[in-house]
């Protein structure tokens, strides 16, 4: 949908009223700049635009905006960010929200402005009267998380943009290293294609140009165990500490994984899909795919283990029972998956 709205813009076709929502807070930013292109004045495009939080501001104030005309003629640009009040989340108690009044605006709204509400959230709650008439009324459009078998077409898609192609396998690489985020696959590949000129990016030139996050030596480490290679689950820790990594950090972020995969994994067990895992547990998909594949290598019961062991570790660490490397050298040669 958002693709289709994109080209509409680009057309020339601007609805007055727009209602954003989803995970990918990335792709929305970018809906808002072509709209920016689009609807402001290419001199001093300031003027034209406010940008409203509607966790501090209530609905009402944004009302008003919407309504002003612009005193130097043109169109004008509305934002109202994070429109929590349009979910089933509880927001700011001190925001005193009218959505009356944004319901009268958007059955006759000023024609020369544009307001564009963002709700950076999965879901709108349906149930209420509101957001049925938002619905309605204006154009609503979703921006969901990209599942993993779509982000190599992205990813090349970016790179085209940016004048360059790469192999197969450097697309690939590209995503193991950097994840889901993406900001930060955007980055890497107007970096790569930079970089690489007119010449194809091979899989040497993301190894060379990409750095590893602390999440996917995370992963590689926790990897690792699961394959019960120790020797190489220890050379990645000191490596991370070559870096100067923090030991507490590292052991935060195996926490949230092993945590992770035991939640992943009992919730496969009760029949549900990854899609489905990742809207209940607030993440990606591609990170579940991840700790579907991870978790095979362990039973619920071993994870239940280990996430209570390095809970425990990271407690000993911070109680200074434990020397905070020595703790993690222990919990890493410690753990041997059973048989599932």
């Amino acid at each position: 949908m958002y693709r289709t709205l994109a080209r509409e813009i680009m057309k020339g076709h601007i609805e007055p009223v727009y209602l954003f929502y989803g995970k990918e807070g990335f792709l929305i930013e970018e809906m808002v700049h072509l709209l920016r292109k689009h609807v402001l004045p290419s001199e001093d495009p300031s003027f034209h635009e406010v940008i409203l939080d509607l966790e501090e501001i209530p609905v009402q104030q944004l009302v008003q905006e919407a309504e002003t005309p612009s005193f130097f003629g043109g169109r004008r640009l509305v934002i109202g960010k994070n429109a929590w009040f349009l979910t089933a989340v509880k927001g700011k108690d001190n925001v005193e929200h009218q959505p009356e009044e944004l319901l009268r605006y958007t059955e006759s709204p000023l024609e020369s402005n544009v307001v564009v509400l963002i709700v950076p959230a999965e879901k709108l709650d349906t149930r209420k009267k509101t957001v049925k008439a938002l619905e309605k009324n204006c154009c609503t459009v979703a921006f969901p998380s990209l599942e993993e078998k779509e982000l190599p077409g992205w990813v090349a898609k970016r790179l085209k943009q940016a004048g360059a192609a790469a192999q197969p396998e450097a697309v690939r690489r590209l995503i193991q290293l950097t994840g889901n985020d993406l900001r930060m696959l955007d980055q890497e590949c107007r970096k790569l294609a930079a970089y690489a000129g007119k010449e194809e990016i091979t899989p040497e030139m993301v190894e060379q140009l990409v750095p590893r996050t602390l999440e996917h030596d995370v992963f590689k480490l926790v990897d690792c165990v699961a394959r019960q290679k120790t020797d190489e689950a220890l050379s990645i820790l000191y490596d991370l500490l070559y870096q100067r990594e923090e030991p507490i950090r590292i052991l935060a972020l195996l926490i949230r994984q092993y945590r992770i995969m035991l939640q992943v994994k009992v919730l496969v067990q009760q029949g549900k899909s990854e899609r489905q895992i990742a809207s209940a547990l607030g993440l990606h998909p591609y990170p579940v795919k991840l700790a579907v594949r991870q978790g095979e290598a362990y039973s619920e019961k071993t994870l239940r283990s280990l996430l209570l062991k390095a809970i425990e570790t990271d407690q000993a660490v911070k109680s200074g029972k434990i020397d905070k490397v020595l703790a993690l050298e222990r919990f890493l040669m410690a753990q041997t998956p059973e048989p599932v």
